[in-house]
């Protein structure tokens, strides 16, 4: 029968370190890898934004509409809102101060006005973002469509 030696124990041991080593190492590679370095997304974006101007129109609240807000999760690339009548989901996506909204649906109640159909039209058409001083500008181009400002 094999007894091992203080000295076969040890080099068992170091082999066993050695490939633990090596595991974690390889895990970590493998995670870095995974993520873009170039691709940095602002978590101040996580978080429940209320409308405050469309293309450069201050919104004002009024008896027929709700205030339109929006609700981006960032991990789960969706938001969640409010267009001012109906209930809104859908996806975005963050790349760097690149921001897209798609896939958007909402429920049908007959609204009032054109609020709803303003609002959602502008979020459809932006593709990136700026956050300054509580206030998330939603921008097409270099023209200003949405500002939001922070609530939560």
């Amino acid at each position: 029968m094999f007894k091992p030696t203080e000295k076969n124990q040890m080099k068992i041991f170091v082999g066993f370190l050695i490939i633990c080593i090596i595991i974690i190492a390889a895990a970590l590679v493998i995670s870095c890898s995974t993520k873009d370095a170039g691709n940095e997304v602002d978590l101040r974006l996580h978080d429940i934004w209320a409308l405050g101007s469309i293309n450069d129109e201050e919104f004002v609240k009024d008896e027929l509409n709700n205030h339109p807000v929006i609700e981006i999760y960032l991990k789960e690339e969706r938001i969640h809102g409010n267009a001012g009548c109906n209930t809104i989901n859908g996806k975005v996506e963050v790349d760097d101060s690149n921001i897209t909204f798609s896939e958007i649906i909402s429920t049908e109640m007959a609204c009032p006005g054109d609020l709803e159909q303003r609002f959602l039209t502008a979020l459809k058409m932006v593709d990136n973002y700026k956050i300054e001083k509580l206030r998330l500008f939603l921008y097409e181009g270099e023209a200003e469509r949405l500002v939001f400002r922070k609530i939560d």
